[in-house]
This record gives structure tokens, sequence and C-alpha cells, in this order.
């Protein structure tokens, strides 16, 4: 019984130095191991809380490892979470905030699902760190003991980085934007001036899927108002313009326009830190061009400022 409760008590028997692995330590006072026996035979008749076992490792496995199963699982966990750090690396969560390719309710699960990984994988770095302070007790003399005790650190500074990198991600709640709505009038009063004077053209004078920020401001007069972004420069586009019309029958019905409305470019230094209702405000003072672009280019667009808006509370 002194053995089991040694192996399943830490710091029953053996002190741990600041590198965080066990020296050789002396036996400790009576009452301490009566404490000790006292907490196992507790978590044993009353059971443990949940999670408990795998968050401190002895979930890992039933299976003891030899010492060379030790090294060699190890190695190939330090393999796997380098390749998880290149995977993750590549993913929409590293992204810049202007440029994801995800709604937000997507980017919100692919979160989840690598905080997730990083979790699980944290649990089985634990039962690896049980399993090496097993081999030091039952033998630190081990001719495999300083490879693995190396294999461990390179393993766990590799997590590391790993957790880093996930930490360094934004956060979905830190992502989203207020939902802006303003109906004063101004803007669909100026875009239905706009539409039916000026040309419509059939190429957007920017590509979409080429810009370095695609930012949604807001909703005035039931149209969306988004700012692009591009080598430092900078340009509106409007999608939403009600048009009111009398259907066949007689009756007044509201229409939305199939065009955008692109606006021209200019220094986006002037804009960076504008309020919506700044923005508001500028955008009625440029000149503006109507596009209705070909069917796979509009749906492209529209989906692409869908995304954007996914990021705004309420939307």
């Amino acid at each position: 019984m002194t053995r089991f409760v040694r192996w399943f008590v830490p710091g029953w028997y053996a002190g741990f130095p600041v590198a965080g692995f066990p020296v050789a330590g002396c036996p400790v006072a009576g009452w301490r191991r009566c404490l000790g026996f006292v907490a196992l035979m507790a978590l044993m008749v009353l059971g443990t809380p949940a999670g408990w076992w795998h968050q401190t490792g002895y979930a890992q496995s039933s299976k003891v490892l030899s010492e060379a199963e030790l090294l060699g699982a190890l190695r190939a966990f330090r393999a796997e979470i380098e390749g998880m750090q290149k995977q993750l690396a590549a993913s929409p969560l590293s992204q810049p905030v202007g440029r994801r390719t995800l709604r937000y309710d997507e980017y919100s699960a692919l979160y989840a699902n690598w905080s997730s990984r990083v979790q699980e994988r944290y649990g089985v770095l634990n039962g690896y760190y049980e399993e090496v302070n097993r081999i030091y007790r039952a033998n630190p003399n081990s001719r495999l003991y300083l490879d693995i005790r190396k294999a461990y650190l390179d393993a766990k500074t590799t997590f590391d980085a790993l957790s880093t990198s996930l930490a360094q991600c934004a956060k979905p709640e830190d992502t989203r934007t207020p939902t802006i709505v303003v109906t004063d009038g101004r803007l669909n009063t100026h875009l239905t001036k706009t539409v039916a004077t000026v040309k419509t053209e059939t190429t957007p004078t920017v590509d979409i899927g080429q810009v370095d920020e695609l930012r949604y401001i807001g909703k005035f007069d039931a149209v969306e108002l988004y700012l692009l972004v591009h080598h430092g420069m900078a340009c509106y586009v409007m999608y939403g313009l009600h048009e009111r019309k009398v259907d066949a029958s007689g009756h007044v019905v509201d229409e939305i326009d199939p065009r955008m409305v692109f606006s021209r470019t200019f220094d986006v230094s002037k804009v960076q830190n504008f309020t919506p209702q700044e923005h508001l405000d500028y955008v009625l003072t440029l000149d503006l061009t109507p596009v209705q672009a070909q069917l796979e280019t509009w749906r492209f667009i529209t989906e692409s400022l869908a995304r954007a808006k996914s990021y705004a509370r309420g939307d």
C-alpha cells in the first residue's frame, strides 16, 4: 500500500527542483504521510471531480510506457505539434482582420475547434510529464533518462510556442464591431440622384478580391456602407439602394437595386479614424459610380460584403 500511495500522491517522497523534475528527496514527516493517505482514500471513496484525471495527465493511457516507448512518443508528440503550428499559421485564424475568408459564425467555430485541440494536447503532455517522473523515481540513473528529459523539454517548448500562437489569434468576441443604423435620408437621396444621372459601369473600379481590408461601416437608410483599402488607397462601396416602383397591379413596392455604387479612391489616412457618421458625411462629398457587374462577379462581391457584415453585432 505504501508503494501505491507514493506513486499516486504527488510530493509523497521526492522534491521538485526549478526545472520541474524530481530530485532525490527524503521521507516526509509522518503527519504528511497521514494527510496524503487520507486524501487518497477520499478520492477513491468519494470520486474525483469531472476531468481531474485528464487534467493531471493520469488518464493519458492505462498502459505504462517503457523508456524507449516514452522517448519515441515524446519525439512523435513534438513532430505532431510542429505540424499543428504550420496548420495554424495557414489557417484563417492567422489572417489579418480585414482579409478574413470566413463569416463570424465560421470563424467562431474554427477558433473553438483549435482551442479544444490545443487543450487536449496539453492533457497529453501532462501525461508524459507524469511518465518522466515515474521513470526518474524508479531509476534516476537510467541510461535513457537524460534523453527522455531532453525530449520532454523539447516537446514542451514546441507546445508552448503553439499555445502562444493561438493566444495571438483574435478571439471571436474581440472581432465584433458595433451595429450602426442611421435613417436621416441623406444617403438614400444622394444615391438615387447618382444612379439616375451617372452612367452605369460593368467593372468595379477596385478588385475586391485583392483588397487589404474590407470593413463594414454601418447601415444608412437601408444602404450598407463598406470601406475598401488597398495599398494605402481606399474607396467606399454601397449596396442595398431601395427604389419605389409601381407594379402591374398599381401597388407601390420597394425593390432593391442590384447595382453597387463605388466612390472614387482617396488616401486612406483621411478616414482612418473616422466615426460612422463622419464616414457618411465624407462619402456624400465624393464622386460616385454605379456598377452592374456580371453575375459571377456580383455574387463574389456580395458574398465578400456579407462576410464583412457578419462581424457586426446583431447583424
